[in-house]
């Protein structure tokens, strides 16, 4: 089965989108998982899908929330 995984910048930009093969939901989670150490993405948001099913949800961990430039927050 073909997956996707996708990983976020911190203002969520895309800083990889990339596709893989293989056998089940399970695996998949690892191969993502370990494609984010890897890529040392261990600290940004991802996420694997397989047919727009989610199979893995990583969450950002931000130090602290940054306004965005030329807002009043």
């Amino acid at each position: 089965m073909l997956y996707t995984l996708t990983v976020f910048a911190d203002r969520g930009e895309t800083l990889l989108d990339d596709t893989f093969e293989s056998p089940n939901d399970s695996d998949a989670r690892e191969e993502g998982i370990r494609r984010l150490k890897e890529g040392q993405f261990e600290h940004k948001g991802a996420r694997v899908t397989r047919a727009g099913k989610l199979i893995h949800f990583e969450r950002a961990y931000l130090p602290k929330i940054v306004p965005v430039a030329g807002s009043s927050t």
